[in-house]
């Protein structure tokens, strides 16, 4: 199994434990591919992985036509392993081609310049909790019911995701959550809102939080970059191993073409 192939398993694993407390959830998956539906008209909540599969073209098959039956919008990624075979069957299941997303990975040993000093906390308690659904709300134009039905429902102390947030004298400026599974952890939602930005808020928070988990002893980390984040990600050692093909049934705001 090669590097690519295991991170998104990993990711898969991510979605599963950040999506399972919402409304409607429903989930499909094999060894290498997940549908993750929720009761969400918006594709960013209705998430599709397909990776090497002997029947990767008819998971994809079966999950659009369950999304169409349910009425639901839809964003799929595609490894590189099946995303040549798997355009055609997209574009003929109604599918838009979206650009792609970089798989990007930062390796033990790899230093990282740390950034300003912030004071950053756990995301923990209804309180907390909704402090981190405002920044993710407001850093993806997303509205916030939906963030409060879909992501805080899983920002809890046994979900699996851990959310933390990064604190000036103006109050909350970032989040980020982190999927730890043994000496790897996966980097998801990180979200700086547009008044925030070109502070080195975000630079500060996920700085922190790489030299806490290296501390605990992760060695590897890994994301899915979106446009907005590619150029903080790569300043601090992340580099890019594939870019996932990025298809959408119907509209998201997460990836560009």
């Amino acid at each position: 199994m090669d590097e690519t192939e295991e991170l998104i398993r990993l990711c898969v694993r991510a979605l599963v434990a950040q999506m399972s407390g919402a409304p409607g959830f429903e989930l499909h998956m094999t060894r290498n591919c997940v549908l993750g539906l929720t009761d969400e008209p918006l594709a960013d909540f209705n998430m599709l992985t397909i990776g090497p599969d002997p029947d990767a073209e008819g998971f994809l098959t079966r999950s659009v036509a369950r999304a169409k039956a349910r009425g639901l919008p839809l964003l799929a990624m595609m490894s590189p392993h099946v995303a040549q075979t798997l355009a055609p069957v997209a574009r003929r299941l109604g599918l838009t081609a979206a650009g792609a997303s970089p798989l990007m990975v930062l390796r033990a040993g790899t230093p990282v310049r740390p950034g300003r000093p912030v004071k950053v906390t756990r995301a923990l308690g209804p309180e907390l909790v909704g402090v981190a659904g405002d920044l993710v709300a407001a850093a993806f134009d997303a509205p916030r019911d939906v963030v409060a039905r879909c992501i805080d429902v899983g920002i809890t102390a046994t979900a699996g995701v851990e959310t933390w947030i990064a604190w000036s004298d103006d109050g909350p400026m970032s989040a980020v959550s982190v999927t730890p599974t043994g000496n790897t952890a996966g980097i998801s939602l990180m979200a700086t809102p547009p008044g925030h930005q070109r502070k080195g808020m975000g630079r500060a928070l996920l700085t922190q939080v790489i030299d806490d988990y290296r501390g605990r002893g992760v060695e590897r980390f890994y994301l899915g970059a979106t446009e907005a984040g590619l150029a903080l990600y790569a300043s601090l050692g992340f580099e890019t191993i594939a870019d996932l093909s990025a298809w959408v049934l119907g509209h998201t705001t997460q990836v560009h073409g």
